[in-house]
């Protein structure tokens, strides 16, 4: 049976051997990082120019514009003449 040494010494040569690396794998994974970045890059650039594009100016609204809401068939609080209607609205979809 081997000593404890020995077999301490076994396993730090094994374990040694097992963290080396290959020159081949870190080419590899440096070249995925170049490509990585360049694609961030462009993504950056994109976002930037998305950013300058000036963003379309919205409608104003009209605040004197009259709307004309059909009430026929819905529940109705007070005279059907009033002068002002005021109309609650849900949408539940």
């Amino acid at each position: 049976m081997l000593s404890r040494s020995v077999r301490m010494v076994l396993l730090g040569a094994v374990t040694l051997a097992a963290c080396g690396t290959n020159q081949a794998d870190v080419e590899e994974i440096k070249k995925g990082q170049k490509d990585i970045l360049s694609k961030l890059d462009n993504l950056d650039k994109a976002v930037q120019q998305v950013k300058a594009a000036a963003p379309a100016q919205r409608p104003q609204i009209d605040p004197n514009k009259v709307y004309n809401i059909p009430i026929s068939s819905s529940y109705v609080r007070g005279p059907k003449t009033a002068k002002v209607t005021i109309a609650e609205f849900s949408d539940f979809q």
